[in-house]
């Protein structure tokens, strides 16, 4: 009589419910991008607006190269027009902020230099020398930055028929823009997505901040693609710029893939695979795939937006790297500093100090001379391990009222407020 082994009974491998877990090769990323559903958020298409002409070029001709695998959800369409305009105003602002930046650092800078040559009684024609000096580099520096932001977006403008982005990206989009729902299946789709929202199912929960149905927008976006992934019965490549958690699994802080319960929800409504990469892994993945040539230095820009989107969004934190700081700052007995800078993000980002003596249990006559140190010092360790990019927001900050030598409190960056509440619940839960 042949033994029966549990394999033979149950049929089941090492990937068959954990196929979020297999790490994606060249093959198959041949297969979703030859023969499945490849589909664009819609940050992608509102990076081309941030992207220098080349790079801009270079990623909408991949998406070209895609021909009918190359499938839009009509949500993402949806939230481009709903933020285009925005995103060509800040990319046109962005030279002139930096210019007007470098102006007041220039005349800061001369005043610096008066104040230190009034007090060595430095001769006035050795202050003229420095001072023109100062003046040559710092016009140099404007001069630079104007001429970069004219020569690149200059064209870039509201008006529809002379944008360079919409006249090329119309062409790529024709006939591969999925229908809208219906009014009944938007209006249920909203209420799930919310739903998920509030029990922390993704995707789409860490946008739980935005106004009114806004928070639902990823849901609609996954709802449009999963329905169109059962009708193709194909795999699915999700190309995103988002890097938060409710979208990727993470892992010591890296994305490793899309999170399961996406890779089974998908398979579950009928489609096959789930795949999901970055533009800039994209381009890279792409390109000898569906054999197109890429300009020196494309990919490198596109990583810099991303790079930059990622700093903006949280003053350059992650829900992984605020997570070692309170960590490390618990491990070293600081956990009162973690428990302020919690109780500051859930009172609009500050902390009276008479609330810092109760929730620290100090004694009335204790100062909070240099409560901020342990913060700043893990925060500088973070910053050498990698952790934050150099430009990340400080954490928490003493505030004083004018006049006044005792801190009235201590203040976290309006940035960090919502993903230390959202990290807050979600150790709750």
């Amino acid at each position: 009589m042949t033994e029966t082994t549990p394999d033979a009974v149950n049929g089941r491998g090492l990937f068959d419910d954990f196929g979020a877990f297999r790490t994606a090769t060249t093959a198959d990323f041949t297969d979703v991008l030859t023969g499945g559903l490849v589909a664009p958020d819609a940050n992608v298409l509102l990076n081309l607006y941030r992207y220098t002409e080349q790079a801009r070029t270079d990623l909408l001709q991949a998406l070209g190269a895609l021909e009918n695998r190359l499938w839009v959800p009509h949500q993402v369409l949806v939230e481009f027009w709903r933020n285009r305009e925005n995103t060509i105003a800040d990319a046109r602002s962005t030279g002139t902020k930096a210019a007007a930046d470098v102006a007041g650092h220039a005349a800061q800078t001369v005043k610096t230099l008066r104040t230190w040559a009034n007090h060595v009684a430095l001769p006035d024609d050795e202050f003229d020398r420095l001072r023109t000096q100062l003046s040559e580099v710092f016009d140099d520096v404007q001069e630079t930055i104007v001429k970069v932001g004219e020569g690149e977006w200059q064209n870039i403008t509201p008006d529809t028929s002379t944008d360079p982005v919409i006249t090329r990206l119309e062409p790529t989009l024709a006939g591969r823009v999925g229908a809208p729902l219906s009014r009944d299946d938007h209006d249920r789709a909203v209420k799930e997505g919310m739903r998920r929202v509030e029990q922390r199912i993704p995707p789409g929960f860490m946008d739980r901040k935005k106004d009114g149905d806004g928070a639902s927008g990823d849901y609609l976006v996954w709802e449009q693609i999963l329905r169109e992934a059962a009708r193709r019965k194909c795999d699915v490549l999700f190309v995103t710029a988002d890097g938060k958690e409710d979208w990727w699994r993470k892992e010591q802080g890296f994305s490793r893939g899309p999170r399961p319960e996406l890779t089974a929800e998908l398979k579950a409504r009928g489609g096959g695979r789930l795949f999901m990469l970055s533009p800039k892994r994209f381009l890279e993945v792409a390109a000898p795939i569906l054999k197109f040539s890429l300009q020196e230095g494309s990919v490198e820009d596109i990583e810099r937006v991303e790079r930059i989107g990622a700093e903006d969004e949280h003053g350059g934190w992650s829900a992984e790297a605020l997570r070692e700081l309170f960590d490390r700052l618990t491990y070293e007995g600081y956990k009162d500093r973690v428990d302020v800078i919690v109780h500051a993000a859930e009172y609009d980002g500050f902390a009276d100090a008479d609330a810092v003596y109760v929730i620290c249990e100090y004694d009335a006559d204790r100062t909070l001379r240099g409560f901020t140190r342990p913060v700043k010092r893990i925060s500088d360790l973070l910053r050498r391990l990698g952790k934050i990019p150099e430009s990340a927001v400080p954490v928490l900050e003493t505030r004083y009222e004018p006049g006044e030598m005792r801190a009235s409190g201590f203040s976290v960056d309006p940035r960090l407020v919502p993903l230390i509440n959202d990290m807050t619940e979600t150790t709750e839960d």
